[in-house]
């Protein structure tokens, strides 16, 4: 399984013996930190309040409220999300009765947010250095055919890989069977754009 040629299966495998997690969580807050300043830098708030009747003023400060809390609520609720997938993570764990240690799981849980993070932020990175807007647009989605669509941002290239690496972690280091590894990560695909398309029709 550590000679796999499938990318990650040879790291996430390491990690059931070698379950090193102190650097990565420094670099997942590190990440969640970046990724909200580049999402504040990212959104056009003045597009984004223009049809709220506010005056100049009123927009400045709304503009600065809405950039402290995206910047404060971005940081956080990613720090608290790492708690959150490594108990989804654990509980998976346990319906599996994988003997994967709470160590090995946590350190997993950290290489897979790294993953994500990296690639969400460098999607946020090509959109700010374009100009291209966060809110209208997910240029790793099917959303980029269509300016404004939130329900096919859920359809995205993100999505696609987290599904995979969560794969090869149940594979790697959970050492959950191929096919049954297979099955989790559809399952994952399908659990994760059905809640990003029924938050789209919510908030629509």
């Amino acid at each position: 399984m550590e000679h796999s040629k499938l990318p990650f299966t040879s790291h996430f495998s390491k990690l059931r013996d070698q379950p090193k997690w102190v650097l990565k969580l420094i670099l997942v807050v590190i990440l969640s930190i970046a990724t909200a300043i580049v999402s504040t830098l990212a959104i056009d708030y003045i597009e984004l309040y223009k049809d709220m009747g506010l005056s100049g003023a009123q927009l400045e400060q709304t503009k600065t409220f809405a950039k402290i809390s995206g910047l404060v609520g971005g940081s956080i609720s990613s720090i608290i999300g790492i708690g959150v997938t490594f108990l989804i993570f654990w509980i998976i764990a346990r319906i599996i009765n994988s003997d994967a240690s709470k160590k090995s799981i946590f350190s997993a849980t950290l290489s897979y947010t790294i993953i994500i993070k990296i690639i969400g932020l460098v999607i946020l990175l090509i959109q700010w250095a374009t100009g291209l807007s966060v809110t209208d647009y997910n240029i790793a989605s099917l959303n980029v055919f269509n300016k404004g669509n939130n329900v096919l941002k859920a359809f995205n290239l993100q999505n696609l890989i987290g599904a995979y690496v969560f794969g090869v972690m149940l594979y790697a280091t959970f050492r959950l069977s191929k096919k049954s590894s297979i099955i989790w990560s559809i399952i994952y695909l399908i659990v994760v754009i059905g809640f990003g398309v029924i938050g789209a029709v919510i908030n629509n």
